[in-house]
């Protein structure tokens, strides 16, 4: 009975679980009703939603029109739907959400009324074009597969902050889970008629339908995939009245008034110019403080549209899902040859990724400069240089990698690769004497390294001795020391 919102809005972004992951009928039938007050449209659920009258008398009074135009009702709406209640399960959203996950539509007759009331309120607050993040801990990757169309039939909760979901109390940084990464065009922003006005909660219709762009395994038990929304063929969710489309971008007031928050808006229309303007091939974005969104657009208007060739993502604070959007470009890319993701915290499981796909991609340049990768990455890149036919040039400047990541990259250049030429370890300052043997044997058996950079690591005078020696012995090769 008491009102409760902990572990509410956690609960929220990760119910993906209750998707029926199944086609269910069309939810239609509501739209013939007609528009009543909140208090009367939950009449119907009194024996369905326990408590629901005092729920009603809870988000009354927090309720004023709105600036988007939205009745007193309207707006409470809304808030019911996002109030948490205790027990959790008797929840209004909760009962809800059973409902429309469930198949049978008879069910859903006495939620007719509050449906139009809540629908027609939510058509009247602008759609947002957002990357949006739901996560859960389970592994969902045998049920999204590649290619695949999926429909979630619940109303979906969804936040546009990836860190809100680093929280233990959400999705956490270790243990199993899965990050779902949604380019939506559908996005209602509820914040300012949720019941808690901190949390950032993105609102997707029931009924919305995905296609599954990828789903990757990102190490550390994490799983990100990647989906898009699109429009069904026939409607699954009925419009509430003949005038409010749920469809087509082309002719859908959901759609048509889509209204961006100002920030990101702004930083959005400051990107897509820097890449319109762009001439050359090459695309500079240094420091342009890109989120998910705005990786998104320099995949599709910089990689896809201007079919560049040099990329700088210099000093731009990456994230898991805005990294799982470039890796999804460049696993088919058939233009950019240079990328610079320098300074941009790039982690070891962001090499993992990027290691997977490199040798799928034409990229002859990558630059890694100043990032948080350690002998895990390493490894992953190592692998990668085994198998590695394009790539000529790989900097590793001021990471975190000790001696025995050195040795396994010096491996793989000693015993397969024959094409990088080359490979900028310098400021790695826990790489010491232990390197020494390894890297002397690749200088003696490796063909195509012209150059490597060992500056500024924690080499001993007889080491640094060791490897001129052997470096003499190559030609026309340079040796930083």
């Amino acid at each position: 009975m008491a009102l409760s919102n902990q572990g509410s809005y956690a609960f929220k972004l990760s119910d993906i679980v209750e998707e029926p992951e199944r086609m269910l009928p069309p939810i239609q039938g509501y739209e013939k009703m007609p528009l009543v007050s909140l208090e009367e449209a939950v009449k119907p659920l009194i024996d369905i939603v326990p408590e629901v009258e005092r729920m009603v008398f809870t988000v009354m009074p927090n309720c004023q029109n709105s600036s988007d135009g939205l009745s007193t009702d309207e707006s409470a709406s809304i808030m019911i739907y996002s109030l948490d209640w205790n027990p959790h399960e008797t929840s209004f959203y909760m009962i809800l959400n059973k409902i429309l996950r469930g198949g049978n539509r008879d069910l859903l007759r006495p939620w007719f009324l509050y449906l139009k009331l809540v629908l027609t309120a939510l058509s009247k607050i602008p759609s947002k074009r957002l990357v949006l993040h739901r996560g859960v801990k389970k592994d969902f990757s045998a049920s999204y597969h590649q290619g695949e169309i999926i429909v979630w039939w619940g109303f979906s909760s969804c936040t546009s902050s990836i860190h809100v979901l680093k929280n233990d109390e959400f999705l956490g940084e270790s243990g199993t889970r899965t990050l779902f990464s949604i380019d939506c065009h559908s996005g209602k922003d509820i914040q300012q008629y949720s019941m808690y006005k901190t949390e950032n909660e993105i609102l997707l219709l029931p009924a919305r339908q995905f296609k599954v762009i990828s789903s990757l395994n990102v190490g550390n038990g994490l799983h990100i995939i990647h989906i898009e929304e699109i429009d069904p063929v026939s409607p699954l969710l009925a419009p509430p009245s003949a005038s409010i489309a749920f469809t087509s971008p082309k002719s859908s007031l959901w759609i048509s008034s889509i209204k961006p928050q100002n920030s990101e808006h702004d930083q959005n229309a400051k990107l897509e110019q820097i890449i319109y303007k762009c001439q050359s091939g090459r695309i500079n974005l240094k420091g342009e403080r890109l989120n998910d969104q705005g990786m998104a657009i320099v995949v599709r208007q910089g990689i896809i549209g201007k079919q560049c060739i040099k990329l700088d993502l210099m000093n731009n604070e990456v994230t898991p899902g805005s990294v799982a959007i470039l890796i999804d470009a460049l696993r088919n890319n058939t233009c950019l040859e240079e990328l610079n993701i320098t300074s941009s915290s790039i982690s070891d499981s962001d090499i993992r990724l990027l290691a997977s796909v490199a040798n799928s991609s034409i990229l002859k340049r990558i630059d890694l400069e100043d990032n948080d990768i350690s002998d895990e990455g390493a490894r992953y890149l190592a692998d990668m240089l085994e198998t590695n036919t394009k790539l000529l040039r790989l900097s590793l400047i001021k990471n975190h990698i000790s001696s025995r990541g050195v040795n396994m990259l010096a491996n793989a250049l000693t015993s397969s690769n024959t094409n990088l030429e080359v490979l900028n370890l310098s400021a790695n300052a826990d790489v010491d004497d232990e390197s020494i043997a390894s890297v002397v044997n690749m200088m003696e058996h490796n063909r195509s390294l012209k150059k490597l950079d060992l500056r500024h690591c924690d080499l001993s005078d007889d080491g640094k001795a060791k490897l001129r020696t052997a470096a003499k012995s190559k030609k026309g090769f340079e040796l930083w020391l």
